[in-house]
């Protein structure tokens, strides 16, 4: 079993996929981290977060690209593990956001070659938009 405790995946590249078709090209020197730990809020799961390393966005201030999403296991291979979100922003909802504040949107399938994550796959279900970090 893959341990999912503890991950910082560093990527220096990303192909953003629409509708299933690869869109932009393949997006080299983009430095991204995708970062799995135990559920920072206690309870089941996991908290995934991705961070754009090439520094800090101009308007939040921060290097956040995705926010923390609170999301579990739903299918493990040796091969392959496929996390899916659950839940919801609580603070978003109240706010109005509807649909967009619902975690189960959101998913992540990692792709393991021999014991170590070759790629992460992030899967936006509600936009049909999956992006390839390598």
């Amino acid at each position: 079993m893959f341990d999912l405790s503890n991950i910082y995946f560093i990527s220096n590249s990303h192909q953003r996929y629409e509708n299933g078709k690869p869109v932009r090209g393949l997006q080299v020197g983009c430095k991204r981290a995708i970062k799995i730990e135990n559920n920072i809020s206690g309870g089941e799961g996991y908290t995934v977060t991705i961070l754009n390393l090439d520094g800090n966005h101009p308007m939040w201030g921060n290097n956040v690209q995705m926010s923390q999403k609170p999301m579990r296991v739903i299918q493990q291979t040796t091969d392959k593990i496929v996390l899916r979100g659950f839940g919801y922003d609580k603070r978003a909802l109240a706010m109005g956001a509807g649909e967009d504040a619902l975690f189960v949107h959101y998913g992540l399938s990692i792709y393991l070659r021999y014991g170590k994550i070759n790629k992460i796959t992030l899967h936006m279900y509600d936009r049909n938009v999956d992006i390839d970090f390598f």
